[in-house]
């Protein structure tokens, strides 16, 4: 991307300016609270599962709660779907300063606050990914927008688990979940003021009004969404490829991953944060490399190639298990293909979907591969338990060459839309913009 090119995209989007800013923030918040979480369980109970139950309820929501916020993100007034999903988060996170303030013993209440504000996390995102970022830019500046978004995202997941390990370890669970609460004004502030959201959105003529949300019509927006997806060729291999890849214990803020080194290799907070945002380093080479990757290679081989890469690395840095630095080197640089690879699945999701089934096709296909995080997080404790770490990690890399076959379907498939005319030539032309 020139820096001639990008001035000339920030003077003529000014809205997008501010969203992207706005929305920085905001991740910042959540990604230190992501971390955190963890951390907290880890610490206050020393129970790979309870990591376990903390980790379900940070995913569990995407698999749980996706007919519903699907059918609310397609039928309703988007503007007041992103303003009272702030206003929600932020009650539940009052209500985790309560918990930590009464020195509560119980897991259950912190479990459900989280799986509660990630549910409205959800909310937001499917908005602004998948509806308003679309919406901000024009067609040919698409790609350019989603890039600057993706780098945003990933220089929050490198500063993200820094500042937690440094706050959890200096003052605690309490100023992770107030600097939360505070970074979700930037996003409140955006929503309030854009009084032409809706507009920008094409929503100009939606009433807006909540009317009354039923069974039936969360079912029969579930059911269109489900034969979308069961009569495309890109996504029904797509949502395999995805499931196997959240199946792998070796994810950030997984159960495996945090127990190995905050528990098993006694890893203090400061510590730990720094393997994260390691990994996000080499994630953020791995974005910034993705165009130049899909324009010299084409979709398929750098799709593929990506996904094998990320495989591979994983599973070599297995051989370092006794020497967790070089483990986390290893995994480490496997994150420069999940990103170039990531890329290749956002264009993917952004391009062969209608924009007016955009809420419901995503939600639906999140609740299908999210399924795969819970259940891996209640067969990883079982592995350490029983079998060791190691044998856990190694479940991790089988799933990720599952991965990897799947990838191939994808990507073939994906590739053969060019000979129709798809979307895929202009996308893969301009992913490095």
């Amino acid at each position: 991307m020139t820096s001639q090119k990008s001035a000339h995209f920030w003077k003529s989007n000014p809205t997008f300016r501010s969203f992207l800013s706005a929305s920085t923030i905001s991740l910042l918040g959540s990604n230190v609270f992501d971390v955190a979480i963890p951390v907290y369980v880890a610490q206050k109970t020393g129970s790979v599962y309870a990591l376990s139950a903390a980790t379900v309820a940070l995913h569990l929501p995407f698999f749980l709660m996706a007919p519903f916020t699907g059918y609310l993100v397609d039928n309703f007034n988007k503007r007041k779907i992103l303003l009272y999903s702030d206003i929600g988060q932020v009650l539940c996170l009052i209500l985790l300063l309560l918990y930590e303030f009464v020195s509560a013993k119980a897991l259950w209440p912190l479990l459900l606050s989280v799986f509660t504000a990630k549910t409205l996390m959800i909310l937001f995102e499917t908005v602004t990914t998948f509806q308003l970022i679309p919406s901000l830019v024009s067609k040919q500046e698409l790609s350019q927008a989603n890039a600057w978004f993706l780098s945003s995202q990933r220089l929050v997941q490198i500063a993200g688990p820094l500042i937690a390990g440094l706050l959890m370890a200096s003052l605690g669970l309490t100023s992770c979940i107030g600097l939360n609460i505070l970074s979700f004004s930037a996003t409140l502030y955006f929503v309030v003021k854009m009084k032409n959201l809706d507009k920008l959105i094409g929503e100009e003529n939606h009433s807006g009004n909540w009317r009354t949300i039923t069974l039936g019509d969360i079912a029969s927006n579930f059911s269109g969404s489900f034969k979308f997806i069961w009569n495309s060729p890109v996504f029904k291999p797509f949502v395999l490829m995805m499931f196997f890849w959240n199946m792998s214990s070796i994810n950030q803020n997984h159960p495996t991953i945090t127990h190995y080194f905050t528990i098993l290799n006694n890893f203090d907070p400061e510590k730990f944060g720094l393997v994260i945002s390691l990994f996000q380093v080499l994630g953020f080479v791995g974005l910034f490399l993705s165009g130049s990757c899909y324009r010299r290679w084409g979709f398929l081989k750098a799709f593929v190639g990506a996904t094998v890469w990320l495989a591979a690395f994983t599973t070599l840095s297995l051989y370092f298990f006794e020497a967790p630095i070089l483990l986390a080197i290893g995994i480490a640089i496997s994150k420069i293909g999940s990103s170039v690879f990531s890329t290749g699945t956002f264009y993917i999701r952004q391009t062969q979907v209608p924009r007016s089934r955009m809420g419901g096709v995503n939600a639906c296909l999140r609740m299908f591969f999210m399924l795969a995080t819970p259940v891996s997080c209640f067969i990883q404790p079982i592995l350490v338990e029983q079998l060791g770490s190691l044998t856990s990690f190694g479940f991790g890399a089988l799933c990720l060459w599952a991965t990897c076959y799947f990838a191939l379907k994808v990507g073939r498939t994906y590739s053969a839309e060019k000979s129709r005319g798809d979307q895929v030539d202009r996308v893969n032309s301009t992913l490095a913009a």
